[in-house]
């Protein structure tokens, strides 16, 4: 798989820094994109990618491109992209962003800034939690990031293995 991405950016696997006794992901505030509540717990069982993002963050919209491929190629019985906006319009603006820029194949998911601190003490956007399937945080990657590159995806499929 060829790496389409701007010179000088990291793959997002060189920016991982492991997370000592990682805090339990399960009490984070998640809404659908019909606003409804939905719980952490249903991806357990898989290692998690959660991405942490907003359609105004433009490090965020960099990346996009680039995580969406890299969705593409993850075992998805072995690990879970779950990707978690935080925008204060709500998530209509969330999914028009995704529609805009041609990646209506991202589910919308919305998040509260202030739970996602007190959860997992993360508030920089774009940020990634790579979390176990306990849903423990194991990894984080903070920063605009490669995420396609044949590295990244390897490191990915292979967590836990």
């Amino acid at each position: 798989m060829p790496v389409l991405a701007k010179a000088g950016v990291p793959t997002a696997k060189s920016l991982a820094v492991p997370v000592v006794d990682g805090a339990s992901a399960l009490p984070l505030k998640i809404l659908t994109e019909q606003k409804e509540p939905v719980s952490l717990a249903d991806w357990q069982g898989r290692w998690v990618v959660l991405s942490l993002w907003g359609p105004w963050c433009k490090q965020c919209k960099d990346e996009m491109p680039s995580v969406v491929r890299m969705t593409r190629a993850l075992d998805k019985d072995h690990i879970q992209f779950l990707p978690l906006a935080f925008e204060r319009k709500g998530p209509w603006f969330v999914r028009k962003f995704l529609s805009d820029n041609g990646f209506d194949e991202l589910p919308v998911y919305t998040g509260n800034g202030r739970n996602l601190y007190d959860t997992l003490g993360l508030e920089r956007l774009p940020t990634t939690a790579i979390l176990t399937p306990d849903l423990h945080h194991a990894y984080t990657i903070t920063g605009e990031a490669v995420w396609d590159d044949v590295e990244t995806i390897e490191w990915l499929n292979g967590l836990g293995r």
